[in-house]
C-alpha cells in the first residue's frame, strides 16, 4: 500500500513537471514568432529593353548583419527583360527575424540573349551576386524591398550576363492614388500605386485579413481591415502605411466584411460582419470601442452601406417622386445591407442618424449561397450576386423604404452560376458580372423596368473578359476608366480598362487574395 502510495506521488509529481514545461515551450514559440517581421521582395522591371534577355533566378536570400542568410524565395523563377519590361514580379516573401540585415545574395544559373531570331548562351559567374543593403527588420512589420533590373547595363563585353540591380526600399506615396488589397495567405495587406501600376508597399496586419474598407473620412484618411483569424480591425494611417491602432472585438467571432458610414457631421461608424457570430459589429471610428452588435442572418459576409445622398445627381433611371422619396429618407435614416451566406439572406439594417442606432432589421430572401452585393443608387437598386445559382437578385430600395418588403426582390434569371463579385455601371448601362469558373468578367446590360415579358431571357451580353485563377472581387476606380479583379486563386489583380473592354496589366500581390478598396469620400 505504502510502494502505491509513492507511486502515485511520483507520477503526479512527473505530471505537474511535463505540464509547465509544455507550456512554457508554447510561450517560447510564441515570443519567438512575435519576435519576427515579414520580409517581401520584388523584382522591377526595366523601364526600357533594347535587349531580349533570359536568366534564371534559382535562388534569393538576405544576408544578416550577424547569423547565417536566410532564404527568401521559395522556387526558381526565369526572367525576360522584354516580357517583364514596366512590370513586378514577386520574387518571395517570408517571416524573418528583427535586426540588421546588410546584403541580398542572389545565384542565377543561366543566361541567354536572343538576337535576329537566334539564342545564345551568356557567360554566367557561379559566385552568388551581391548587393549591399542597409534594412531593418521590425517585429511586427512588413519591410519590401524592390529590386529594379537594368536589362541592358546586364550585358557586359558582348558576351558575359552580369545582372545590374539598383535596391528601392519602400517609401510613403500620395494616399488618393492607392489600392489596398488583402491577401489572407499572408497576413499582410498590399497598397498598390495606381498611376504606376505596381506594389508600393506592404503592411502586416492580423491573421487572415479578409474584408477592407478605405475612406477619406471627414477629419483623416483611413484604411481598416477585418482579420477573420485573429477577431480583430486593424486601423491603417495610408500616408505612412502603417498600423496604427488594433480593435479586439468583444461580441463578435470571425470578422469578414467591414464598411465605414458617416452618420452625422465628422463622427464615423465602422459596421463589421462576424461570420462565426451571426452578428455586425458597430464600432466608433474615434474612440475605436465596439459599441453594440446586431443579430442577423446565418454566415454573414459582405456589407455595403448606402452611399452618399448627392449619388443621386443626374440620375437618369428615377423619377421626380422617387428621388424625393429617397432624399426623405436619408434625411433621418440609412440603410445597410449583409449578405448571409448560409442563410440565402440579404439583411437591411434601418439606421436612424440622430440615435445611431438600428431600429429594425429586415430579412429578404434571395437565390442560393449569395456571395457579394453591390449598391446602384442611380437606379434605386441593390444587386446581389448567388454563386449557387444562375440568378441575380435585385432588390429596389424604394419598396424597401415604402414597407413592401414582400415585393422588394425580383431576379436577373440565367446569369450563370458561380459569380463572386459584381458592380454596376450606371453611366454606361452595364453590369459587371465576376465568374470564378472559368475566371472571367462578364458584362451584361441590364433590362428596363416593366420590360416583364423578357423576365426569362438573358440580358444581352456586351463583352466577356478572361481574368486570373479563381477571381473572387472586383472594384471600379472612382473615376469609372478601370476595373481591378482581385484573383485568389493566381495572387494577382487584374487591370482592365472599361472602353477597350481589355487586361492592360497584371500585379502580383500576397498570397490568396481576398478584397480590395480604394480611398473614397463617404
Amino acid at each position: 500500500m505504502k510502494d502505491l502510495k509513492i507511486t502515485a506521488l511520483i507520477i503526479i509529481a512527473l505530471f505537474l513537471g511535463l505540464f509547465p514545461a509544455c507550456t512554457t515551450t508554447q510561450e517560447h514559440e510564441e515570443m519567438h514568432e512575435k519576435s519576427k517581421g515579414q520580409l517581401t521582395i520584388f523584382l522591377n522591371g526595366p523601364e526600357k529593353a533594347a535587349l531580349d534577355i533570359t536568366f534564371d533566378l534559382f535562388a534569393l536570400n538576405i544576408v544578416p548583419e550577424e547569423g547565417q542568410q536566410l532564404e527568401i524565395m521559395s522556387s526558381p523563377v526565369s526572367i525576360n527583360s522584354i516580357a517583364s519590361k514596366g512590370r513586378q514580379i514577386l520574387l518571395g516573401e517570408r517571416s524573418v527575424p528583427e535586426g540588421s540585415y546588410k546584403k541580398v545574395r542572389l545565384f542565377v544559373k543561366q543566361g541567354l540573349i536572343k538576337k535576329n531570331g537566334r539564342v545564345a548562351d551568356l557567360n554566367v559567374s557561379p559566385k552568388a551576386i551581391e548587393i549591399p543593403v542597409n534594412v531593418v527588420i521590425r517585429e511586427g512589420q512588413n519591410t519590401s524591398l524592390f529590386l529594379n533590373w537594368n536589362s541592358d547595363a546586364s550585358f557586359v563585353d558582348g558576351y558575359r550576363f552580369e545582372p545590374a540591380f539598383m535596391v528601392r526600399s519602400q517609401v510613403p506615396e500620395l494616399s488618393s492614388r492607392l489600392i489596398f488589397v488583402t491577401n489572407e495567405g499572408s497576413n499582410n495587406v498590399s497598397a498598390i500605386n495606381s498611376q504606376s501600376g505596381g506594389v508600393v508597399a506592404n503592411i502586416l496586419v492580423g491573421k487572415n485579413p479578409r474584408g477592407i474598407a478605405a475612406v477619406l473620412g471627414s477629419n483623416r484618411a483611413r484604411v481598416y481591415v477585418a482579420n477573420s483569424g485573429s477577431n480583430t480591425v486593424s486601423v491603417i494611417d495610408p500616408t505612412t502605411n502603417k498600423v496604427e491602432s488594433e480593435i479586439f472585438l468583444r461580441f463578435g467571432k470571425e470578422p469578414e466584411g467591414i464598411a465605414v458610414a458617416s452618420v452625422s457631421s465628422g463622427k464615423e461608424l465602422i459596421y463589421v460582419t462576424n461570420h462565426g457570430t451571426n452578428s455586425v459589429s458597430v464600432i466608433d471610428s474615434t474612440t475605436l470601442l465596439e459599441l453594440e452588435k446586431i443579430d442577423v442572418g446565418i454566415g454573414p459576409a459582405a456589407i455595403a452601406v448606402d452611399p452618399p445622398v448627392e449619388d443621386l445627381l443626374g440620375t437618369r433611371h428615377l423619377s421626380f417622386n422617387d428621388i424625393s422619396t429617397l432624399k426623405n429618407y436619408r434625411a433621418r435614416f440609412f440603410n445597410i445591407y449583409i449578405v448571409n451566406e448560409d442563410s440565402n439572406t440579404i439583411s437591411v439594417l434601418r439606421i436612424n442618424k440622430q440615435t445611431n442606432l438600428s431600429e429594425e432589421v429586415i430579412n429578404l430572401d434571395v437565390e442560393w449561397q449569395p456571395k457579394a452585393l453591390y449598391v446602384d443608387y442611380q437606379r434605386g437598386k441593390v444587386y446581389v450576386s448567388n454563386y449557387g445559382s444562375n440568378k441575380i437578385s435585385v432588390i429596389d430600395i424604394l419598396e424597401i423604404i415604402k414597407g413592401n418588403e414582400a415585393g422588394a426582390v425580383s431576379t436577373i434569371n440565367n446569369t450563370g452560376n458561380f459569380i463572386t463579385g459584381i458592380i454596376a455601371d450606371p453611366v454606361f448601362n452595364r453590369i459587371y458580372l465576376l465568374k470564378e469558373v472559368p475566371g472571367e468578367v462578364v458584362i451584361i446590360r441590364p433590362f428596363e423596368n416593366g420590360i416583364e415579358n423578357l423576365k426569362t431571357v438573358m440580358p444581352p451580353v456586351v463583352g466577356m473578359i478572361a481574368v486570373g485563377e479563381s477571381p473572387g472581387a472586383l472594384i471600379l476606380d472612382p473615376e469609372g476608366r478601370k476595373l481591378y479583379v482581385v484573383n485568389r486563386g493566381s495572387n494577382t489583380v487584374s487591370v482592365i480598362d472599361k472602353t477597350t473592354k481589355k487586361v492592360e496589366r497584371t500585379i502580383p500581390v500576397g498570397k490568396r487574395p481576398y478584397g480590395i478598396a480604394i480611398l473614397r469620400d463617404l
